[in-house]
């Protein structure tokens, strides 16, 4: 995501918060923690960081009115990740070194997504430069260095792991081998690393555990379910739980950025009737459920279907459906 450098949109985020804090207040308190982590912020310390330069905080600079920016605002305000992808290793450490300096700066915790392994989207054009397997490992390390000494969330490669049967076999290993290197980089520097394995509607509880074993799940701090997903979260922690029995425990992370409404069909891209899902918080009162992220940015668009703008583009009318049907308790 672009940043800026204008300290007026940071202010204009700020206001837009507080324009929307009394009817949040309204949906009620946060989730106790849970039973075996009693920290506020559970396994992280701190609180997740709210990222100033989203494509909801670049809107609340624009002029729009009143009613809109209160809305806008409803996304802006929140914690979410960062997608970091399609840069050189220089490139991608001095983005990444930004967020986390910034991150720290106000005492938080970045969550960034990794999202550049060779042949991601098997065969289908995402407009990101061509990476090989050791261009990647050359982004991975770049990217850990951005890390510095700060400790972040990491969400590795979303859908790759899911997706992977897409492949021939022999490129799939490779796949497997890429996102279990990226695992053991996060971790060495100290970061918590999510290996990403789709929704409770993809893969059945045996093949997930097998991929995750062959992407290196023993090394990590978890994995990811339902990132840009719609599945309900009594759903998913009944599939992560399943999961994380036959994983060695390993905790796991759900993206509740836009599956606040009945999940309904099994559409994927700019689907109607959705909304915001539960806040993101560490405080989740689930034992093995580390946190509620927006790991998708909620105003971005998922691509050009449904009358949606080019992906990661800002989607208005999409957005203000999602805070018109929000669930964020």
């Amino acid at each position: 995501m672009p940043l800026i450098s204008d300290p007026r949109h940071r202010l204009l985020a700020a206001i837009a918060s507080l324009v929307v804090l009394v009817p949040l207040l309204a949906a009620g308190p946060a989730h106790a923690a849970g039973p075996d982590d009693p920290r506020p912020y559970g396994r992280f310390g701190a609180p997740l960081a709210v990222d100033p330069h989203s494509t909801a905080a670049q809107q609340l600079a624009k002029p729009h009115s009143a009613k809109v920016k209160a809305a806008i605002g409803v996304i802006a305000s929140r914690p979410m990740a960062n997608w970091i992808g399609g840069q050189s290793p220089a490139e991608a450490e001095d983005l990444v070194s930004r967020i986390v300096t910034g991150a720290g700066q106000r005492r938080s915790v970045a969550q960034l997504v990794m999202f550049n392994l060779p042949n991601r989207t098997c065969g289908r054009d995402d407009h990101f430069a061509v990476t090989t397997p050791r261009s990647y490992r050359a982004w991975v390390r770049g990217f850990v260095r951005g890390l510095g000494k700060r400790r972040s969330i990491v969400v590795i490669e979303p859908d790759s792991v899911a997706m992977a049967t897409c492949l021939p076999i022999r490129q799939r290993l490779v796949r497997y081998a890429l996102v279990a290197y990226a695992v053991r980089q996060v971790r060495a520097q100290g970061s918590w690393a999510y290996i990403d394995i789709g929704h409770s509607k993809w893969l059945s509880t045996r093949v997930a555990v097998n991929r995750l074993r062959a992407s290196g799940i023993r090394a990590a701090s978890g994995f990811s379910l339902n990132v840009s997903n719609f599945r309900p979260d009594r759903e998913l922690i009944r599939y992560g739980n399943a999961i994380s029995k036959r994983v060695g425990g390993r905790h796991f992370v759900i993206d509740s950025s836009r599956n606040g409404m009945p999940a309904g069909n099994t559409e994927w891209c700019g689907p109607a009737g959705k909304g915001l899902g539960r806040a993101p918080t560490a405080r989740t009162g689930v034992r093995r459920l580390d946190a509620y992220l927006w790991i998708k940015d909620p105003g971005g668009s998922d691509g050009a279907c449904n009358g949606g703008p080019p992906p990661g583009a800002w989607y208005q009318k999409y957005a203000l459906m999602l805070v018109r049907n929000a669930r964020l308790r």
